[in-house]
């Protein structure tokens, strides 16, 4: 066996290899089969294939079929283990986070009822999103808000007028409200007033013998004369007031507490109107907390952003990250191709491939002539490119029939794929057409082809697409290629195997990727 055949041998134990510890590492080993769960719900909200199952918020499966019915939809499970529901259980589907990614969440129900039969159709409802309820609320109590905001409207009316008042007006509570130094005048006051009951309680001064000293009455009422000089200091009081003398007479005199108190009013009264224009302009739906309250094309413009980040990141979300290997051994040319790629896969219609493929040449093959041959009589290994879009017609055979363009080992080409199914057996018949290498001194090669190179081929799995045990997963990702190719002159048969594997973590590297462009 040359070193080609060994290089291509070598290719497919490493891919099989990468294989089987993927899937140990990300499904575990299972010996048991799962069990099925079936659904109906009225509607899913947004719930995809591949979706957890939560038993009381634990994970114990996914979801693995979604079918539209008439009415209503049915959806299909797996769990790793038994699961055992009582009568009165609820099943949901609910959202993780406000963009969505949706599960099925299940309540076992009252423990201390009957069991529900195995194998029974559960039946679920979709809870609303948070965002259905927040609008909800705001558009049954549309009403209610504008009452609040007219109240609020009347309610600073009403204070400015009682602030306008007093700021006019005359008397006492004018001057109390308008002058700030009354506070301290009437502090001293008190002062004043705390000592002269102080001198009464202790028997000291006219007044503390009136109140402690029963004799003061007979000398009071003996002597006219201390009486009227008594009123005589009264009326010296009165007048020193009316002079604006001591703390109360300024209190009562004072102009400036009057010009103090008018500039207190009149930056009240600034606040009042800027808080009127405030609310005037919520109540008329200005603004952003206008707009918030009183209209619903806020609301509308936050779900349709919601809506337009969810077709972004769900598309991105879904897209699915191929890395795969092929080899193929030409009989009559003595000729083998080995391929590694890798595929994005935006939905099940399209997806872009780009890889390497390494073409082994051997110097002792009958047809195609490339230089190591002639300077040498060496074997040659060649890498080449690959590089090429595929796209399923939807409108033509079912979705059934696709095509391909682009660099097929290194030369532009195209193929025609057609899928179809042997029982369950899923099967790929393909004819694919590239410009043929025909020059050892610009390309190293001269494939001994007249015209294009052509090839004829099918393609299946080994195991059919059914099971969830990692050995049907292992067989079911290995395909098998048997075809012809050179039609067009001295057709030869080739054989050929490969493998691909489903990798989560580079589809979530190109997502980043993508998104920071």
């Amino acid at each position: 066996m040359n070193k080609a055949i060994w290089l291509g041998f070598f290719f497919f134990v490493a891919l099989v290899l990468l294989l089987f510890g993927s899937l140990t590492i990300e499904k575990g080993i299972r010996f048991t089969k799962p069990l099925k769960l079936k659904f109906d719900f009225d509607r899913v909200e947004g719930l995809r294939e591949g979706a957890e199952i939560r038993v009381d918020g634990l994970r114990v499966g996914k979801v693995s079929k979604i079918e539209l019915r008439i009415p209503g939809i049915r959806v299909e499970g797996h769990i790793d283990e038994e699961l055992k529901l009582h009568e009165g259980y609820k099943v949901f589907v609910e959202s993780f986070t406000l963009l969505g990614g949706n599960f099925i969440s299940i309540s076992r129900g009252d423990y201390t009822r009957p069991l529900v039969p195995p194998n029974t159709v559960l039946r679920g409802t979709a809870k609303p999103s948070a965002l259905d309820q927040v609008g909800l609320v705001l558009s049954e109590n549309k009403d209610l808000i504008r009452e609040m905001l007219g109240a609020v409207k009347a309610t600073a009316e009403e204070a400015k007028l009682l602030v306008t008042t007093i700021r006019t007006g005359d008397g006492t509570l004018s001057r109390l409200i308008n002058d700030p130094k009354i506070f301290d005048s009437l502090l001293k006051a008190v002062e004043e007033f705390r000592l002269l009951a102080e001198k009464a309680n202790n028997g000291t001064g006219t007044l503390g013998k009136l109140i402690n000293d029963p004799s003061l009455y007979d000398e009071l009422k003996g002597s006219l004369t201390d009486i009227r000089a008594a009123a005589s200091a009264a009326r010296g009081m009165i007048d020193k007031v009316n002079r604006g003398e001591g703390a109360f007479g300024k209190l009562m005199s004072d102009p400036k507490v009057a010009e103090d108190l008018e500039k207190l009013m009149e930056n009240l009264r600034t606040s009042s109107e800027d808080l009127k224009q405030i609310i005037g302009k919520i109540a008329k739906g200005e603004g952003t907390l206008g707009k918030l309250v009183m209209q619903d094309e806020l609301y509308n413009k936050g779900e349709k952003a919601l809506d337009s980040v969810d077709s972004v990141l769900g598309r991105a979300s879904r897209s699915r990250v191929i890395v795969g290997g092929d080899y193929r051994e030409f009989g009559d040319s003595e000729t083998t191709i080995t391929k590694l790629y890798l595929r994005l896969q935006p939905d099940d219609t399209k997806f872009f491939q780009g890889g390497v493929a390494f073409m082994g040449l051997f110097a002792d093959g009958p047809t195609i002539v490339f230089e190591d041959q002639i300077e040498e009589g060496d074997d040659q290994l060649k890498a080449v490119g690959e590089l090429f879009a595929y796209y399923k017609i939807p409108w033509f055979f079912d979705n059934h029939v696709a095509i391909r363009g682009g660099l097929i080992e290194g030369k532009p080409g195209g193929g025609l794929d057609v899928d179809f199914k042997l029982g369950d057996w899923p099967v790929t018949a393909a004819f694919e057409i590239r410009d043929a290498y025909g020059h050892v001194e610009d390309e190293d090669i001269d494939e001994n082809v007249r015209g294009p190179m052509t090839r004829a081929l099918l393609k299946a799995p080994l195991w059919a697409p059914n099971g969830d045990a990692w050995w049907k997963l292992v067989l079911h990702s290995v395909k098998v290629t048997a075809g012809a190719s050179r039609l067009q002159d001295d057709p030869e048969f080739f054989l050929g195997f490969g493998g691909e594997l489903e990798d989560k973590d580079l589809r979530t590297l190109v997502v980043l990727l993508g998104l920071g462009q």
